[in-house]
């Protein structure tokens, strides 16, 4: 009994303390990732760098309309972007060309989460009923409704 109250009191403690570390370690992430943007921006000019986004941003969507019957194109499109990418922005980095898509993708990513495209159409906090509940009733059970309607 006393064995496992200490043993739970310790593996409480540990928790703590990686849940701690682990908090600490995404803000050092945060923080690394800000800090690597900010001296890209300065590398390369405030103002050379909005264009460059610009090219990337604009390619990006050129890129997602030549593949968009196709699924799991993932690494055709990453291809395809990095080669037009170099020829709009000749003696661009593969550190950039990483930077830009990744921006891209996800600010698109957070706007299309945002937009909630692909929430549930039924939520039942808010609707009365489902239309594949009422499909259901009337192909499960055929006699009733065609009883109902006689």
């Amino acid at each position: 009994m006393l064995g496992n109250e200490v043993a739970n009191i310790i593996s409480s403690g540990v928790l703590s303390i990686l849940g701690a570390l682990a908090s600490y370690g995404v803000a050092v992430g945060v923080t690394y990732l800000k800090k690597k943007r900010e001296a890209l921006i300065k590398q390369i000019g405030v103002d050379q760098y909005n264009k460059d986004y610009k090219i990337a941003q604009d390619i990006y969507y050129i890129v997602e309309q030549q593949f968009k019957f196709i699924p799991q194109a993932g690494e055709q499109k990453k291809k395809a972007f990095d080669k037009l990418l170099v020829e709009k922005i000749p003696g661009i980095s593969q550190e950039e060309l990483d930077h830009f898509r990744e921006t891209i993708c996800g600010k698109i990513n957070s706007e299309f989460k945002d937009s909630k495209l692909l929430a549930p159409a039924f939520d039942e906090s808010k609707d009365v009923s489902d239309v594949m509940d009422v499909n259901k009733k009337t192909t499960l059970n055929p006699k009733q409704s065609q009883a109902q309607n006689v």
